[in-house]
């Protein structure tokens, strides 16, 4: 299984040390640049920025080609933009991503998309995580981290998922 991430879910995965479970649960996570730039900015956690610049193996910066048709019906930070394209350019099984805008629009464009909290239940589900509730309550410590809006619609995609 393949993803794309977006900027989010691999900064809080991080910021909770919880970013190795992308390398259990996926074969390989493609980033767009836009992304990575995002994640390797001065202006983000040196911890984060530190630990995106020594990922393993499963963990790859892609370019992504812009063409005139990928119009999209709101404006989108790059980023967002970016990893919806690389998406459907790679056919990836899953975009992650957490920001509401951008995943009614990947909802839109038909892509199999999960967030921050869909990753981690995930992860748990597979027996990578011994103590889910836990790694929630350090999500609200990771900075400006709010779970609420995350859980309603992250569990409402894996449960569409599963049926």
């Amino acid at each position: 299984m393949i993803a794309v991430s977006n900027t989010t879910p691999l900064r809080y995965l991080i910021a909770i040390g919880q970013d190795d479970l992308l390398g259990k649960l996926f074969e390989k996570v493609f980033v767009p640049t836009g992304v990575h730039e995002e994640l390797t900015d001065p202006r983000t956690p040196e911890a984060v920025r530190h630990r995106v610049l020594s990922l393993a193996a499963w963990f790859e910066v892609r370019a992504v080609q812009q063409s005139h048709e990928a119009a999209f019906p709101v404006t989108l930070h790059r980023g967002e933009r970016e990893a919806i394209l690389l998406t459907e350019a790679l056919r990836a099984d899953v975009l992650l991503i957490d920001e509401q805008i951008g995943r009614t629009i990947a909802l839109s464009r038909n892509l199999p998309l999960s967030g921050t909290l869909g990753v981690l239940e995930r992860a748990d589900r597979m027996g990578f995580v011994s103590d889910f509730p836990r790694f929630s309550n350090n999500g609200r410590r990771a900075g400006s981290l709010s779970l609420r809006p995350w859980f309603n619609s992250s569990w409402s995609v894996i449960a569409r998922d599963e049926q």
